[in-house]
């Protein structure tokens, strides 16, 4: 089946602390529009449509190549000539549809036809995001304020372009945009993202700082399943509830099912792992709680390990295997030559990592119990309880749950979580959402919406979980109604100081583009947009460490290191503190070889190690260490301005081979080729007082890279404006 996969002043930027382009500017009067006036009441009820229609026929399928190659997988997603599948296996293969049989090729566009179909009808979307548009516009009214003016064109695409596949467009995406006359362009636009590879590799970046995503974690354990799994899941869109209720749930080893990684990262800690879950699934606040009442909000020490009980007869690692393979290590494989004293640590603790649950629950009130609370008998049994935010909470269908039964208690847990009724899980992945396109929660921070009438706009936030239960916890969906609101499309406003009172989003924010966005701009400017469709999946030479019957003697170790060789399989983790190594990384993408320049791979960062070396230029620019969950950082720093300047990023920007530069210099005219870079780095041509000095330079011996240079070392280029 081989045949079927994707075989000067412009001058010198000395910027050491970025700082919003827009920070005190004024506004443009003549670009604000007024804040609609309030509407009729019926206009401001939720909307009604059905917003989903049913299921779509089955998607699997035996696609076939003339040569009669042939594999069974189901369709997830076609993008021009890419065909992307998901095999019964969880994995997901691209191929050239022109490769396949003329039947393939129908069924493919066609199916892709009713998929788009099926999503959420136009006139729901309309509905939808002008509801967002009337609950923002009432409360400016209400506080004397009024939105912000419409982005002008040029902004819009340079803006949509980083916050739906994050990166900014090359000069010909900007250019078919902005000679676009229909006036529904917006919103094709939209739904043409939504839809293409870049999609999913920028929302992995993001649920990658949510959801820690390392190469290793533990002891060295690679966790190339956890994340190949995650790209499956985005791939076929999977719904958020149901992504989250499988990594709640799953059982076995990490070395074959990906999906037990996001609780296996916290094996070894297994509480702090309950604090995280309920931090970044739920937006509650309960960190302190885990050692004392928490003096800041209402949880309290007894009912953290109360709902940690609901995890208490989950095992995460498998003492038994790591002894093992400590004492196979030991002995240096007497008996069996051929045994490598690291690899048997290795593969044991692959092994090790597996989630099981067990007839009975474990957890115990800790000895030096801290919590105000009397009935709490210090190192007895905890019963698994369910938190509730308010008393109406006690006739909700989901916590409608069995408790009986220990080893079904992760299953319980997971189903009052993920119900369409729990009180925070919708809310709590709108508000994150809406913080990702719009810069700003609505209620910050995103990990503490206990109280919801703390939200700086408590309606919008209903509104929202709203949307996203009627889409069914689709989140491509969700962001095509925030994408259509005239909300984002407005002009951005500078950061806020909300210690003057809560920002009500008269349009998004001004915003420094993140480690990932800016990567991945760079990459799209050096080599083009072919790097949307190279993914590196590596999980499968994870799981060749399986042992066979799960049994630790000599001789499946020895299988394992020969089958491992024999593979050519490269096992390698990240280095002590974060940051794995590109080295080997060459042979393991599908859709296509990335190219390297200047010691550099050239892919995305979501096809990148995770998290990258702590010397790469991601890590520089903020990308999280992934120790801690929303942990990135947009600041700016000495370091950045220096990479951009004179380190690798330059010499990606200045090479020959640059895909912007070599393009532009094909221009007929002087002026054409720097509206080629203009439009390439920045989304937009010159203005009237950039051109004439831009022009007059080129004739002064400035080059084409010169021009690069200045422009990726401006702050527009490193904002979302």
């Amino acid at each position: 089946m081989k045949r079927l996969i994707l075989s000067a002043s412009i001058a010198a930027c000395s910027i050491l602390v970025w700082t919003h382009p827009a920070s005190g500017a004024k506004p443009n009067k003549k670009q604000q529009s007024p804040t609609p006036a309030p509407v009729a009441a019926n206009n401001a009820s939720q909307p009604d449509a059905t917003p989903l229609k049913s299921e779509l026929p089955s998607p699997w399928r035996t696609w076939s190549d003339p040569q009669g190659n042939k594999i069974e997988a189901a369709f997830c997603s076609l993008y021009g000539n890419i065909l992307t599948v998901q095999t019964r296996d969880g994995k997901t293969v691209q191929m050239y549809l022109m490769n396949l049989v003329p039947e393939d090729r129908v069924f493919a566009a066609d199916y892709m036809k009713r998929q788009r179909a099926n999503s959420f009808a136009d006139d729901y979307v309309k509905k939808a995001a002008y509801q967002i548009d009337y609950l923002i516009g009432s409360t400016l009214v209400a506080n004397k304020q009024k939105f912000n003016g419409n982005a002008t064109e040029e902004q819009y695409v340079r803006r949509i372009y980083l916050d739906a596949v994050g990166r900014i467009p090359t000069a010909e995406e900007s250019s078919a945009f902005l000679a676009d006359k229909a006036p529904d362009k917006r919103a094709k636009l939209v739904d043409k993202l939504l839809y293409s590879p870049g999609y999913t590799m920028h929302m992995y970046n993001w649920m990658g700082d949510m959801l820690r995503l390392k190469d290793t974690f533990g002891k060295g354990v690679p966790a190339f399943t956890f994340q190949d799994w995650l790209k499956d899941q985005l791939h076929a869109d999977r719904p958020w509830d149901s992504l989250v209720r499988t990594m709640l749930t799953a059982q076995g080893k990490v070395c074959e099912n990906g999906a037990t990684g996001f609780l296996l990262y916290d094996a070894q800690m297994p509480l702090d792992g309950v604090s995280n879950l309920l931090t970044t699934f739920l937006g509650a606040n309960v960190a302190c709680a885990q050692c004392h009442d928490h003096p800041l909000a209402d949880w309290k020490q007894r009912e953290f390990y109360q709902m940690a009980a609901f995890f208490g007869a989950s095992d995460g690692i498998d003492e038994k295997m790591l002894g093992a393979g400590k004492k196979l290590a030991k002995n240096g494989g007497k008996g069996t030559p051929g045994l490598n004293k690291g690899l048997v640590q290795k593969i044991a603790s692959a092994n090790a990592y597996r989630l099981e649950d067990t007839n009975k629950q474990h957890l115990t009130f800790p000895k030096d119990f801290k919590g105000n609370d009397s009935s709490v008998k210090p190192g007895a049994p905890v019963t698994p309880t369910l938190i509730s935010w308010s008393k109406a909470d006690a006739k909700n269908p989901a916590y409608k749950i069995n408790t009986a039964n220990p080893a079904q208690l992760r299953e319980e847990f997971a189903r009052w979580m993920t119900h369409p009724n729990n009180p925070r899980f919708a809310e709590n992945i709108a508000n994150r959402v809406w913080k990702k396109v719009f810069g700003l929660a609505v209620q910050e921070p995103v990990s503490d919406i206990d109280d919801l009438s703390k939200a700086s706009n408590p309606a919008l936030l209903a509104h929202l979980a709203t949307i996203i239960k009627a889409g069914r916890f689709d989140l491509r969906e969700f962001q095509r109604v925030l994408f259509n609101s005239q909300t984002y499309q407005r002009a951005a406003s500078a950061s806020p100081d909300l210690e003057k009172g809560p920002y009500l989003f008269p349009g998004p924010l001004v915003r420094r583009l993140t480690a990932e966005q800016v990567w991945d701009s760079l990459v799209v400017l050096s080599v083009g947009p072919d790097v949307d469709n190279m993914i590196l999946r590596r999980g499968e030479d994870e799981k060749l460490m399986s042992l066979p019957g799960n049994s630790p003697t000599a001789e499946n170790f020895k299988y394992v290191i020969d089958r491992l060789g024999s593979s050519g399989a490269a096992m390698g983790g990240g280095k002590k503190g974060g940051g794995g190594s590109e080295k080997g990384l060459l042979a393991e993408y599908q859709g296509g070889k990335p190219q390297q320049r200047f010691g550099m791979i050239l892919a995305r960062a979501s096809e990148l190690p995770q998290p990258a070396a702590e010397t790469h230029f991601l890590r520089l620019f903020g990308q999280s260490d992934r120790l801690v969950a929303d942990s990135n950082t947009t600041d700016g720093s000495v370091p950045q301005a220096l990479m951009l300047m004179n380190g690798g990023a330059s010499k990606l920007i200045t090479d020959t081979n640059c895909a912007a530069v070599a393009a532009a210099e094909k221009a007929a005219s002087t002026d054409a080729k720097v509206d080629s870079l203009y439009l390439a780095f920045l989304g937009r041509k010159p203005t009237d007082e950039e051109r004439p000095v831009a022009t007059q330079a080129m004739t002064t011996g400035l080059g084409m890279s010169d021009l690069a240079w200045a422009l990726v070392n401006t702050r527009e280029f490193l904002f979302v404006q």
